[in-house]
């Protein structure tokens, strides 16, 4: 804005009839304006230097320099009644003041960019670590099958479990620190966050109760808040990663057709589908199979979101979408038990076998809430049946057909030839 005007003071300044005092007034005033500014790039200049990026703003440091020294030039001009010299350093310092800010826009969208980097990369890390806690607190119930309360390992798992429940403090605060933040999954984080405490202190003094069966209890209640809390953040993960693509990408790219198309649930459960039959066929252990088992299980999860979706509008359509709802339903229920599955690392060719029927209903389904879509007024029009005479010459004989097969009907089929003749007769006779 103080480069627009800037530029509109030097177009004023070429007239020779415009007063030079008014000229001068005008340049002082920018000129104080443009102090303002300085002092504020002051501050970002310390901040900077805090955050040991100082670097990037040593460029507009000497581009304020020099836009003060043509504002401090154009104003001697005017003094000395050089109007054109003037108007010259005034629209030198309007073009520096918009180089200026062309590179704090520039500066503005990078930091924007690193930022969101640096908030992906720790909820990377927030995931990873959980993730570790979920697979190290299932491996320490495995653990704890079996064991005798006298067993001497009982004393070296059960300390164990309570240095599980130390670790945990750390993915806490993060967690909840990450909630503050983001408004949109406070209630979420919180809840699970509490409840994963819960339960691991529980298992803690269970354990110390000598009471292993209850303690295993609160460990599985506390893996499945853990998971949950998994599955939400690799979908934030997912989000952010999306649209840090489509910044890079810029606007005309994602204005270009096809490019916003997202694929359908079909397509989605089919390539989740040959993600599990791969999984299957490799040779993936520890760390990364458990990274890729989680992938995959919030992938199934955001499909059954957009199957709870559908099915909230299949409810809305009333009797008509009762059968369609039912089998959305269904679809739902077992998608959730591969989910199950892929989260308790119990994928085994059942779970292929599932994914696969549940890839050929949903295909169904989509067909069939895409036919129901369609406008009435381009519906197929159904034949109606005509009624046909028959002549009645034949309408004599197939009656007369009719009752002898309704006869051959009657006659037991257990009867040797000679009873089945004589009831045969005995039929006839009442029939005439």
């Amino acid at each position: 804005e103080l480069a627009q005007k800037q530029k509109e003071l030097a177009e004023l300044a070429k007239d020779k009839d415009m007063d030079s005092d008014i000229l001068k007034e005008e340049q002082e005033y920018l000129n104080k304006e443009f102090e303002e500014l300085q002092k504020k790039m002051e501050e970002l200049q310390k901040d900077a230097q805090e955050l040991k990026r100082d670097d990037k703003m040593d460029d507009l440091k000497q581009d304020a320099e020099d836009v003060q020294q043509e504002m401090k030039d154009s104003k001697e001009s005017l003094e000395k009644g050089k109007n054109n010299k003037a108007s010259e350093s005034q629209k030198k310092a309007g073009d520096k003041m918009q180089e200026m800010a062309q590179k704090m826009a520039e500066m503005q969208q990078t930091e924007q960019q690193e930022t969101a980097q640096e908030n992906l990369d720790d909820l990377r890390d927030i995931l990873e670590n959980l993730l570790t806690l979920s697979f190290n607190q299932e491996q320490l119930m495995k653990d704890f099958k079996g064991i005798r309360l006298q067993d001497p390992r009982f004393v070296e798992l059960s300390q164990e479990q309570l240095k599980l429940s130390d670790d945990s403090r750390m993915i806490e605060d993060s967690l909840l620190s990450l909630a503050k933040r983001v408004f949109q999954i406070e209630s979420f984080v919180t809840r699970e966050v509490t409840a994963m405490k819960n339960h691991m202190d529980d298992a803690t003094t269970k354990l110390k109760e000598r009471k292993p069966h209850i303690a295993t209890s609160h460990q599985q209640y506390a893996m499945t808040s853990m998971n949950n809390l998994a599955l939400l953040l690799s979908d934030v993960m997912e989000q952010m990663q999306q649209q840090m693509a489509q910044q890079m990408k810029g606007d005309q790219m994602c204005n270009k057709p096809g490019n916003n198309k997202k694929p359908g649930m079909g397509q989605m459960q089919k390539d989740l589908n040959q993600m599990i039959q791969q999984l299957k066929d490799g040779q993936k252990q520890g760390r990364e199979l458990s990274k890729q088992l989680g992938q995959m299980a919030a992938q199934q999860q955001r499909i059954r979101e957009a199957l709870k979706e559908m099915q909230g509008k299949e409810g809305e359509n009333g009797e008509k979408g009762g059968k369609l709802g039912d089998e959305l339903k269904k679809l739902s229920e077992l998608m959730e038990e591969t989910e199950k599955d892929l989260l308790y690392k119990k994928f085994n060719s059942k779970t292929y076998e599932r994914n696969q029927e549940i890839l050929t209903r949903l295909l169904e389904a989509e067909k069939a809430a895409n036919e129901r879509g369609l406008d009435k007024k381009r519906e197929a029009q159904h034949s109606t049946p005509k009624q046909r005479t028959t002549p009645p010459q034949l309408d004599h004989y197939l009656k007369e057909k009719e009752k002898q097969l309704e006869l051959i009907k009657t006659i037991p089929p257990g009867l040797n030839p000679y009873y089945k003749k004589e009831v045969n007769e005995y039929f006839n006779t009442i029939e005439n």
